[in-house]
């Protein structure tokens, strides 16, 4: 299960479609350069567990007219954090495109990763919040996002299971009697 991976896919070619068509990802430690603006750079994703929601329970779905049920253990769930760059030539193109972030955070308060699950986009810090450093002439402001609780598990720790409901239970009680000694 490669969750991690189809959900910053997803995150991309979603900033590709609203944002930037030459949107880039890079590494969390990668040194980048934006050779063309306006550009979008996203950086990470650095992953932080979400332990408060971390369980040893385990689920069970019941189908109670086939007489059946699936159970398994749940996944761990992790914050995607992302650093989110934008370059540009000139002041009023850059303020243009912080403006078109925030309306992106509006328009999408949830991200839908194909065939797996739907996780809330969060910004924790605005366009511009973000101290970097700038060793060109552009224009930059950066930002920090967050694709929250993600599923993160492999087939081993996700393995399901599945088998009949018992229909009519039948309990056989045996008394044992107790003898003391004086």
């Amino acid at each position: 299960m490669d969750t991690i991976r189809q959900a910053t896919e997803a995150l991309i070619r979603l900033l590709k479609t609203e944002i930037d068509p030459d949107a880039v990802l890079v590494a969390s430690d990668d040194v980048f350069e934006a050779v063309q603006v306006p550009a979008l750079l996203v950086q990470g994703p650095t992953l932080i567990e979400d332990a408060r929601r971390r369980t040893l329970a385990h689920w069970t779905v019941r189908d109670q007219e086939q007489m059946t049920f699936v159970g398994g253990s749940y996944a761990r769930l992790y914050h995607l954090d992302f650093d989110v760059v934008v370059s540009t030539g000139k002041a009023c193109a850059l303020l243009a495109l912080i403006g078109k972030m925030a309306l992106f955070y509006q328009q999408h308060p949830v991200l839908d990763v194909p065939n797996l699950c739907r996780l809330p986009v969060t910004e924790l810090t605005s366009l511009g919040g973000l101290r970097r450093v700038n060793l060109s002439n552009l224009r930059q402001a950066s930002g920090r996002l967050r694709l929250e609780d993600c599923p993160v598990g492999d087939e081993a720790t996700l393995q399901t299971e599945s088998g009949q409901l018992i229909a009519t239970p039948h309990l056989e009680i045996e008394t044992v009697e107790e003898i003391t000694h004086d």
